[in-house]
């Protein structure tokens, strides 16, 4: 084997010859040249991703704003996103809500809550699925009520986009009933906020 120290050797390496030196000039380029061809093509690659996935992930999102209340009950709504509801109106403004009982509770008397806002004025409800977590149109929603999950304001309506789900949800978690929108009433609200631990629905239709 050649070694740097062996004189006799044909193959000795210099790092003083010329052409040793020319090598090291191109190495050290041909390194130089891949590191800034990297450094350029890697952020493309990493906004590229950024923006795919902003994309896929925006499409179910509802933005509130950090002070924005619920007009019912008057609580913040953004600590409090698996629960976030909201009411769109036709003059493209809105009402956001930390649950269904609050939404409800406008819905049946938005008069109640301000004098600018008539049921008339509503252009869409949307509800969010408790498990995928997406939003939905409000009559194409199943309710579970008396569970044992609970809300922020306690007992609560929590909507579902398939009945199937719903069921398995209600055994999982105790429910006792499920309900469409327009099946719902005030008696029903003030039973939810009235109960406890345990719901009774006896009497309600």
């Amino acid at each position: 084997m050649c070694r740097e120290s062996d004189k006799d050797c044909n193959c000795y390496y210099d790092s003083n010859h010329p052409d040793s030196m020319r090598q090291r000039r191109q190495f050290i380029k041909s390194f130089v040249i891949c590191g800034v061809g990297f450094s350029v093509i890697h952020p493309v690659f990493a906004v590229s991703f950024r923006q795919k996935k902003k994309t896929s992930k925006g499409h179910d999102e509802i933005r509130v704003s950090p002070k924005e209340r619920c007009p019912v009950c008057g609580m913040f709504v953004s600590p409090y996103p698996k629960w976030l509801t909201r009411i769109q109106f036709k003059d493209g403004s809105h009402h956001s809500f930390d649950g269904m009982k609050c939404l409800f509770r406008f819905y049946f008397s938005p008069a109640t809550f301000g004098p600018d806002k008539l049921r008339s004025d509503i252009d869409r409800i949307l509800v969010r699925d408790y498990y995928t977590l997406k939003f939905i149109d409000h009559d194409k929603a199943v309710y579970v009520v008396g569970s044992n999950v609970y809300g922020p304001m306690g007992h609560e309506l929590i909507p579902f986009t398939e009945k199937k789900t719903a069921r398995t949800f209600m055994k999982d978690h105790f429910g006792k009933r499920l309900f469409r929108f327009d099946e719902v009433t005030a008696e029903l609200l003030d039973l939810l906020d009235k109960s406890k631990r345990q719901v009774n629905l006896k009497g309600i239709p």
